[in-house]
Parts: C-alpha cells; sequence; structure tokens
C-alpha cells in the first residue's frame, strides 16, 4: 500500500505527495520511520539526462573546435582558389559582369562543396557511431545509436551554413580585383599582402584550436595513467566476484514495529558456500566480504569521552570471513588477522591504517574496545551493540570504491559475529554479502560453478553481478577512459587537420614566392638561407598560434576539471610538451615545402609568369 501512495504522490506532484507523507499515509503507519521526511520532486527528464548535461556541452564543444579547424582549412583553400582567378574575374568585370553577380558564383560553388562534404560526411558518420558506442562505457548507458531525420537535417543545414560562412570572405575578396593589376602579365604574383594575412590568420586560428584540444587529450592521458598506476591497496587481479543475498523467512522474520531478527541458518549458508567454494577445481582460496555493501556505521571507542549516538564518529563496517584478507591480497600491517568464532572469546575486529592513524595517532590500537552502533538507516532508533568488539589487527588502507577515493576508515568484524536483531532495514546489509574467489584459471570460467554451489545450497537464492573483479576496478575508471579516448581522437583529428593547412599556406606561400626565390639565389644566398626563410615563417605562425591557444587553454581546461585525476588543469609540464609537439609538427609540415623552395632553378625562376 505504501508503495503505491508513493507512486500516486509522484505522479500527482509535489503538493499531493506531501499530503500522503503526512496526512493520509507514510507517516501515520510508519511514524518512527517517516515522521519529519520531506519531498523531493524532479522531472523523469531532469533525473535521467540532468548529470550528463555538462558531458554534453563539452563534447559539443570539442566536435565544434574540429569543425572550425576544417572550415578554416576550406576557407584558406577558397582564398587561395580565388587568388589564382583574379584575372579571370578580372576579365569577366571587364566585359560587364557585377560584383553580385561575381559573388554569386563563388558563393554557390563553395555552397555545392559544402553540401557534398556534409554528404560524404554522413556516409562515415555511420561507421563512426559504431566506433563511439564501442568507445562509450557502460554507465554513460548508450548501446545503439543511430542517425535519424533530425541528425540529416541539422548536417545538412550545418554543412550549408558552414559553406556559406567561410565562403563569404573568399567570395567578397575576389568579386573586388584590381582591373590594372590583375590584368597585368605578372599580376598578383605575390599574392597580396593583405591575402596573405588572411591565410596566415586562419592558419594561427587553427593551431590555437589544435592546441586546446591537444591540451585537453593531454591532461586526459596524464590523469589516466596516473590513474592506472594507483596503488589500490589489494591485487584484484584472479579474482572472481559474486554477490548473494539471502531473501525470505528461512533466513530473517520480523518480531514487531520495525525490528528484524536473522536466523543462524544464514551463518550456516555463507559458511557452506565458502568451503564448497574453496574446493572447486582452479582456485587458490576463497572469502566472503561486505565489499559492495559496506555500510557506514557509528562506533564507541572505550576509554574515550562519552557522547550521544548522533554525535558518535562514523566508519565503513564490514563482515568478513577469516579468509577475505588472503584472498584480497590484503596485507596485515600490525596484530593478527580475524580467525574461527571461538565460543565465549571476545568479538574481534580489524582495522585500516587509516582508522588507526584518525582515532589512534599516538597510540597502539591493539588490544582497544570498541562498541559499534547497528543504524536503523531512518528509523531514528540506532542500536548500540551489547557485546564488545576488541581491536586484534591492523591491515593496509584499501580503495574499495575506485582510486579517485579516498580510503574508507574501514572497521572488520567475522560474519559470524554478529547481534540477531536489527532496527530499520539494517538487517540486510548483514544477508548480503560478496564471494571473492581467488583463481589460477580465468575467473569467468567458475562464474557457473558458484551458480550451482549456491542453488545445491539453497535453490530459491540467486547470484548477481558475477564479474571479475578487475572489470568492476576498470569500471571506476571507465569515464577517464572514455574521455582520454574521445579528446585523444579529437585531438589527433585538429592536429591532422591543422598539419595540412600549415602546408597548404606554406606550399601556396612558395609557389607564390617563386620569381622572388629566383632572385635571392641570383644573388647569391644559399639553399640553407632559402630553407630558414620558408620554415621561419612557418615557426612564426606556429609560436603565434601556440601563445593564443596557451592563453585559451588556461581558461577553458578548468571545464574538464572534474575529470582530471591528482593533475591541475594548468599542469605547466602538459602545457610544454603539447606546445613542443605542435611546434615541432607545424615546423615537419613546413619542411617539404621549404625544401622544394630550394630546388629552384634561378633562371627558370626569373622567367616564372
Amino acid at each position: 500500500m505504501a508503495q503505491l501512495e508513493w507512486a500516486i504522490g509522484l505522479l500527482a506532484g509535489a503538493d499531493a505527495a506531501e499530503e500522503i507523507l503526512h496526512v493520509g499515509g507514510l507517516e501515520q503507519e510508519q511514524p518512527d520511520i517517516y515522521k519529519g521526511w520531506g519531498i523531493h520532486l524532479e522531472s523523469l527528464h531532469e533525473w535521467a539526462v540532468g548529470g550528463s548535461r555538462r558531458t554534453l556541452y563539452l563534447l559539443l564543444g570539442s566536435v565544434g573546435f574540429v569543425l572550425l579547424i576544417g572550415c578554416a582549412n576550406v576557407a584558406n583553400l577558397l582564398l587561395a582558389r580565388a587568388n589564382t582567378r583574379r584575372q579571370e574575374f578580372a576579365v569577366r568585370a571587364s566585359l560587364g559582369a557585377s560584383r553580385l553577380r561575381l559573388v554569386r558564383q563563388l558563393l554557390t560553388e563553395s555552397l555545392v562543396l559544402a553540401l557534398v562534404g556534409g554528404l560524404l560526411g554522413i556516409l562515415v558518420a555511420y561507421a563512426g557511431t559504431k566506433l563511439f558506442v564501442a568507445l562509450v562505457p557502460e554507465w554513460f548507458g548508450v548501446t545503439d545509436l543511430g542517425i535519424d531525420v533530425t541528425v540529416l537535417v541539422f548536417t545538412c543545414a550545418l554543412s550549408l551554413l558552414t559553406g556559406l560562412l567561410f565562403g563569404l570572405i573568399p567570395a567578397l575578396q575576389g568579386s573586388r580585383p584590381d582591373l590594372n593589376e590583375s590584368l597585368k602579365e605578372a599580376g598578383g604574383r605575390s599574392g597580396g599582402g593583405s591575402r596573405g594575412r588572411g591565410r596566415s590568420a586562419l592558419v594561427v586560428s587553427e593551431v590555437a584550436l589544435a592546441l586546446l584540444l591537444l591540451m585537453g587529450a593531454g591532461l586526459m592521458i596524464n590523469s589516466f595513467i596516473r590513474l592506472q598506476n594507483v596503488d589500490l591497496g589489494f591485487d584484484p587481479k584472479n579474482i572472481l566476484k559474486a554477490e548473494v543475498f539471502l531473501a525470505g523467512p528461512k533466513y530473517w522474520n520480523n518480531i514487531g514495529g520495525d525490528m528484524k531478527r536473522v536466523t543462524p541458518q544464514g551463518d550456516v549458508f555463507f559458511q557452506q558456500l565458502v568451503e564448497r567454494a574453496e574446493h572447486l577445481p582452479g582456485v587458490l582460496s576463497a572469502g566472503i566480504g561486505s565489499l559492495a555493501r559496506m555500510s557506514p556505521h557509528q562506533f564507541r571507542i572505550v576509554g574515550k569521552p562519552a557522547q550521544p549516538i548522533k554525535d558518535l564518529p562514523r566508519a565503513a563496517f564490514a563482515e568478513v570471513s577469516p579468509g577475505y584478507f588472503r584472498t584480497m591480497g590484503i596485507q596485515l600491517l600490525k596484530g593478527r588477522l580475524l580467525s574461527a568464532r571461538v565460543e565465549g572469546a571476545p568479538w574481534a575486529v580489524v582495522v585500516s591504517d587509516a582508522f588507526v592513524r584518525r582515532f589512534f595517532p599516538k597510540e597502539d590500537p591493539i588490544g582497544k574496545v570498541l562498541y559499534m552502533i547497528v543504524p536503523s538507516f531512518g528509523a531514528n532508533h540506532d542500536v548500540e551493540e551489547a557485546h564488545p568488539r576488541e581491536i586484534i589487527g591492523v591491515v593496509r588502507d584499501v580503495k574499495y570504491w575506485g582510486p579517485r577515493n579516498k580510503p574508507p576508515l574501514t572497521v572488520y568484524g567475522s560474519y559470524r559475529e554478529h547481534p540477531s536483531d536489527y532496527p530499520g532495514g539494517s538487517y540486510s546489509f548483514h544477508l548480503w554479502t560478496t564471494l571473492v574467489l581467488r583463481t589460477r584459471v580465468a575467473p569467468t570460467s567458475l562464474a557457473r560453478s558458484v551458480q550451482h554451489i549456491v542453488a545445491e545450497l539453497d535453490k530459491d537464492q540467486v547470484v548477481f553481478d558475477t564479474m571479475p573483479l578487475e572489470r568492476m576496478i576498470s569500471s571506476f575508471v571507465a569515464p577517464q577512459r572514455f574521455w582520454m579516448r574521445l579528446f585523444t581522437i579529437f585531438g589527433g583529428l585538429a592536429l591532422v587537420l591543422a598539419v595540412v593547412g600549415i602546408y597548404g599556406v606554406m606550399s601556396y606561400s612558395v609557389s607564390r614566392r617563386t620569381h622572388e626565390i629566383g632572385i635571392r639565389m641570383a644573388n647569391g644566398a644559399q639553399q640553407r638561407d632559402i630553407l630558414k626563410l620558408v620554415l621561419s615563417h612557418g615557426l612564426k605562425l606556429a609560436l603565434i598560434g601556440v601563445m593564443i591557444g596557451i592563453v585559451g587553454s588556461l581558461a577553458l581546461t578548468r571545464l574538464i576539471k572534474g575529470y582530471l585525476y591528482e593533475v591541475k588543469p594548468t599542469d605547466p609540464l602538459t602545457f610544454l610538451i603539447v606546445g613542443l609537439v605542435l611546434i615541432a609538427v607545424a615546423l615537419a609540415a613546413s619542411y617539404i615545402p621549404a625544401r622544394r623552395a630550394t630546388k629552384v632553378d634561378p633562371m627558370v625562376a626569373l622567367r616564372y609568369e
């Protein structure tokens, strides 16, 4: 009934939900649990995609940068093409063609070029979507991606818009020829200072945009390498993990109010599960632990000043078997590990090194006594355990929740030493455990064997989330791996386009300066002088672009700060490496035209045009 009322409340809106909660429903049914609760209401759309909005904007911005670099290349080519056709336009203008007529012709050519490019891009996109889905981690929720009518219309419209915008300037320049200069035999040999500056400005913008994307890729790669090298505190190799939750009246029953009592059958089940798993072929050791459900428990340290329960400190509490530490590869630092339960002996716990540093910085923790508080999870009647727990050992810190998170303050107790009565829903944490197997064979090959063991012990119980522990750890760094690959792809495309742009401008510049180069060589210039002349021009453009890109990166790389690990968005080493790589690539792109310039025959060059 309560679940139905919740559904009605959520569908009817916030006011109706409050009415159900406080007047006609949950608070009256279970006042100990729901007294003082409120309603937080949000749309299903916001709940589903709200957290991904920033990610999608970042992706859109990266694609936009690549598009701008490509458009700059096209604009450069159109400028060069318009410059080579200056005499043609001069003849047309002298025969009566208006400037509007020339602009319309050039824009039509650029629009046709853009539309053809867009259609070819759509064909490439069909393969690109498959690659994107392969790169996207499971947490992103993308299993299939297609190109619908909306995408087709948007792509074609964007192609035409870019063709119009980046073809407009070349069209305006080409439609305004100097008739006297253009109709001369050698007119336009140098290409014109303003046109040369325009092409150089486009190359500079390409280099700057390429540096922005390469900087993002460099920061992501740096961050991912650091994540991969993080010491988790345990060895996840060759470990199979499987989740088991014991449900049904055989393992727990309601004893009144919100109190639940667990039966001894749960301990028997877990003990037999570990014993049978240890005897599977290919298994080196086995254990159980609350790997996925380590719940924060408050605790009281005997000998410390008394505090109300609500003010007591918290630590992650896990119920484990004696073989858990060996199976996980968790190192013992001090004392001893948990062993088989001895009737009448005090309950024992092992704590993490972070726990010791926090609560016993100058004391020996061995022999100290704790009282754990069993949480009621909203019922407001947490219960202190009747049995004290003695600290018998200290183990290494473990980053259970991934390399990006700090290791929790952890208390490990035996799965055999626990209260029988639990408030609220805390009993479920005792009945939900993770079986871990260290194997000498492929972990996945034992998944079916684990299912058979559980079915033999109790056919009504199921095993879920069975996977190698390495896969689970890999999922923790999946977002960083995804963004690293994506930025690397975008950065690589941007670098290739920038190289093409630099090469195109330098080649065109050399072709337009053939006459000048011939004169220089006729007056005694050596090949190395010509090589230096051309390379210095390419280096100048690259340096200006790198400087502008660095300034932009100082602002824009902060947008990916949340995706980085132990790397600042302004990491100087990454900035230096990316800048040097881009300059080196720019020089390499300028070298081929420069080498061609050194092969110019002065006699031929002096007769050029």
